[in-house]
């Protein structure tokens, strides 16, 4: 069974109490993180629940951004230019360890893309 790579928006509906979020998660046998999506959910969350919101990020493996992982996002941005730079590194990292990333980012990753699981859409 493949890892399971977690988007930010997925992550940040499960802090929320979304349900098919939360469901997603439980799924994972061992929940991974991206660097740059680690970085979204704790740069966006509100001062009062900052703690709180890194304390459940201590839930998920990270994998840090390396040359490699950074090549790969590149490669995926000139053959998709229009997808955004945190999305290609999210997606290079998942790439790079053999994962599945996790996403409800139907802009980027269209449910057809290899790789991606599109488990709901808000």
């Amino acid at each position: 069974m493949s890892d399971f790579y977690f988007d930010s928006g997925v992550v940040v509906d499960a802090l929320s109490g979304h349900p098919k979020a939360i469901a997603e998660l439980r799924r994972a046998k061992r929940p991974w993180l991206s660097r740059i999506s680690w970085l979204e959910i704790l740069g966006e969350a509100p001062v009062a629940a900052r703690e709180e919101t890194e304390h459940f990020l201590g839930n998920f493996a990270i994998r840090e951004i390396t040359p490699e992982i950074a090549r790969r996002a590149a490669n995926l941005r000139y053959e998709k230019p229009r997808i955004d730079l945190g999305a290609s590194l999210i997606f290079a990292t998942a790439q790079e360890h053999g994962g599945i990333l996790v996403t409800r980012n139907i802009k980027d990753f269209p449910a057809a893309t290899p790789g991606v699981r599109i488990p709901y859409l808000v």
